[in-house]
């Protein structure tokens, strides 16, 4: 199970936001106590946000029951997300520029925003591995025994050196 760091509840959608995610593929989340009253009608609002970790390539993205991987992350992320509760979600697979604001995430449907919808962000996890196949080398005996469970219960698929996207080398 994956530890999620970040959380949030909708708690308004402006009128604007179904142009912004369909057209632009972005959105734009604000705290609802902390927007400016001229961004409100393309800002998500949410509020009782909640950040515990740093935000990462690889982790995922939930927007309402919908798993994003996140490709790229501002400078500023961090430090928005705590002091205004704002950042910006690009849907382009990474393939945008990457403001110092803003989250990128893989290209795929965006769902309808509600009110009540939650938004949070969770360490990869077993999503990282699943489907990857990886190659054990070195040292052998419980060590690699142990690792190779690990990388099981993750999603990783065992096999040989030359088969490999990754080579764990135990020492």
């Amino acid at each position: 199970m994956s530890k999620k760091y970040y959380s949030t509840k909708i708690v308004g959608v402006g009128g604007d936001v179904p142009k912004f995610l369909n057209v632009i593929k972005m959105m734009v989340l604000f705290d609802d106590s902390m927007v400016l009253p001229e961004l409100r009608e393309f800002s998500v609002l949410h509020s009782g946000n909640r950040l515990e970790g740093v935000i990462k390539p690889g982790d995922i993205l939930k927007v309402a029951d919908n798993e994003f991987t996140i490709i790229k992350v501002g400078d500023e992320v961090h430090s928005n997300i705590r002091t205004l509760g704002h950042i910006i979600i690009k849907f382009d697979g990474g393939a945008g520029e990457l403001l110092a604001g803003s989250i990128h995430v893989e290209d795929k449907p965006i769902p309808q925003i509600r009110v009540g919808d939650e938004i949070s962000i969770s360490e990869a996890g077993a999503a990282a591995l699943k489907g990857k196949k990886i190659s054990i080398i070195g040292a052998g005996g419980e060590l690699s025994k142990t690792v190779a469970h690990i990388l099981l219960d993750s999603g990783a698929e065992i096999v040989g050196e030359a088969d490999a996207d990754i080579i764990v080398n135990v020492k």
